[in-house]
């Protein structure tokens, strides 16, 4: 009997361990399918600072005196700047070279960034400058929310990409991107001074 109270005992202290990590690892994997906020930390320049403008924190990674070099990409909405780089850049939808896309996160956080698709008027199949079209699609993502950040409709307004330039040779294409986008909520916002520069090969 003695024996029999020392080994349930033993199993006892033994378990208790065992038992005490299952339970902390399910409430850890439960915080996070519940997207408990105390272990979700916004990416820094999807919060608004709480000023009258909603303006975005301020970045130390984007200048807005700074030049745009390859593989870059900027804009402007309110009284916030925001940039990042490219991760892809190039031509979609088969081989008539009138469709691109490129996508990339923002300078100060990885969970956010951008993706634009542009539809041309006309192909990009020799040197070309100032083409530009309506019929774009834009996202500034959160990886953190199941809503973007901002994104256009062109049911309701128009926003615009402009390449500037495009050398055949190299895939170099220079442009710009400004219009009307809209928040979760359905409130409109402005980007403005939309740059990028990025290669857009087959």
């Amino acid at each position: 009997m003695k024996l029999f109270k020392f080994f349930r005992l033993l199993f006892s202290l033994l378990s208790l361990p065992l038992l005490m990590m299952q339970n902390s690892g399910c409430a850890k994997e439960y915080s996070y399918e519940g997207g408990d906020s105390l272990i979700h930390h916004p990416p820094v320049d999807t919060l608004p600072s709480g000023g009258p403008l909603g303006e975005f924190p301020v970045c130390a990674l984007c200048n807005q005196q700074d030049s745009t070099p390859l593989g870059t990409w900027n804009f402007k909405e309110g009284g916030s700047y925001l940039c990042g780089s490219t991760t892809n850049s190039g031509f979609m939808g088969g081989y008539d070279r009138t469709q691109f896309t490129f996508f990339g996160p923002s300078a100060c956080s990885i969970d956010t960034g951008i993706v634009v698709s542009v539809f041309l008027p006309a192909p990009l199949d020799r040197n070309l400058q100032n083409i530009s079209t309506d019929k774009t699609a834009f996202y500034y993502y959160d990886h953190h929310s199941a809503y973007d950040i901002f994104d256009n409709d062109p049911m309701r307004a128009t926003f615009t990409v402009t390449v500037q330039s495009y050398v055949y040779a190299t895939g170099v294409t220079t442009g710009t991107f400004s219009g009307t986008v809209f928040r979760p909520n359905g409130d409109s916002a402005h980007i403005s001074e939309g740059r990028f520069k990025v290669i857009v090969k087959m």
